[in-house]
């Protein structure tokens, strides 16, 4: 008995370790204009990693996407909604993605450095990073996500969302 303990032991360490720092889970951001924070899931898809949010901490409902410029997109609703995309892993960083901000209709280049239980988002208006803002979002751990799964959408119905020029 001690043995299968001991390589369940090793097996788990081993699986924490072959993901540690990958992007993907749960997430808590950082309070928006609106003054919402919300819950997201990351996710990989392609070799490239997305996020959404599906949840709002206050509990409020999901908004209508009222300030993109696409008058087709101003219906949508902001909860299963990709809108970090394109990112991809450069060591232990992730670079070259876009995150869209349901706030003021506006998209900005991403750059995410992971940093222990937190993500470093430098979101910008130019691709090096220089003119922009640096957003931290904690880590949830599973017992934190679990009160906000209830209301998390199916993964192939987010994926439907991914913008078309990234497809």
């Amino acid at each position: 008995m001690k043995k299968i303990t001991g390589i369940f032991v090793l097996l788990t360490t081993w699986v924490a370790m072959a993901f540690a720092g990958d992007l993907n889970g749960f997430y808590l951001t950082h309070i928006g204009d609106s003054g919402r924070q919300s819950v997201v899931e990351f996710f990989k898809h392609d070799g490239k990693y997305y996020a959404y949010g599906f949840a709002n901490v206050d509990g409020s409902s999901p908004k209508k996407d009222i300030h993109n410029p696409n008058p087709a997109l101003k219906e949508r609703l902001d909860r299963g909604t990709v809108f970090v995309y394109d990112l991809l892993k450069d060591g232990k960083n992730y670079k070259n993605g876009k995150i869209y901000n349901f706030d003021n209709g506006k998209t900005y280049y991403l750059k995410i450095t992971p940093e222990k239980d937190q993500l470093k988002l430098r979101a910008s208006i130019d691709k090096t990073g220089l003119m922009g803002e640096t957003l931290i979002w904690k880590k949830l751990s599973n017992e934190e996500a679990q009160k906000y799964l209830s209301e998390k959408p199916p993964l192939e119905e987010v994926l439907k969302t991914i913008p078309t020029e990234t497809k």
